[in-house]
């Protein structure tokens, strides 16, 4: 109309026809991991612990077949699938009998520490008193195990399948377990040579 032409737009470099400046990347996003490591890194930490309790005082062998056993019941007790009307769940049952096979186990290695010592100079009372808080402190770690094997694989199962979340569980547990009796029997063996 003015006479006037239109400017035409030279491309850049970057090919951006705008002439302002490129697009910048975008950075790929971070995908959260699935599993909850803080939690199965405690669980770890708790079973080792249990398998040192289990193999420093030398308890009869028995006592590591039942806490073996414990550790599938826990797992498949605590996490189960959700249960339909209609249909029996002995998930809770398992629980208790895993919870409780596993205080057992713990509560006859525990009441092993010392038993190569003499208690004819202990009071009668005392040696009760130890003996009662050895047995909580059986009890306890197995809550603490329960506990953290539940909320371990709530946290698995809301990401990942039941087996799979059920299968990291007792896999964790299981190598904890290991990893203590391990570390216990060396301990074991360390302080018998130096003795």
């Amino acid at each position: 109309m003015n006479g006037s032409r239109p400017k035409s737009q030279k491309p850049n470099p970057s090919g951006n026809l705008s002439g302002g400046k490129p697009p910048t990347p975008r950075k790929p996003r971070r995908v959260k991991s699935s599993t909850p490591w803080a939690a199965m890194s405690i669980l770890f930490a708790v079973y080792a612990l249990i398998g040192m309790l289990m193999s420093i005082p030398m308890p009869p062998y028995w006592v590591w077949i039942v806490g073996a056993l414990a550790i599938p019941m826990l797992a498949l007790g605590f996490n189960r699938p959700v249960v339909t009307a209609g249909k029996s769940d002995f998930g809770g049952l398992m629980a208790y009998l895993g919870g409780l096979m596993m205080a057992i186990a713990l509560a006859v290695s525990i009441n092993y520490i010392g038993s190569e010592n003499s208690y004819d100079d202990v009071p009668f009372f005392t040696a009760i008193a130890v003996l009662g808080a050895l047995t909580l402190l059986a009890v306890f770690l197995t809550a603490i195990a329960a506990i953290l094997n539940a909320q371990a694989g709530t946290r698995l199962m809301t990401k990942a399948g039941y087996g799979r979340s059920v299968g990291m569980v007792m896999t964790t547990s299981f190598m904890g377990l290991s990893v203590g009796g391990v570390i216990g029997l060396a301990v074991l063996t360390m302080t018998t040579a130096a003795a």
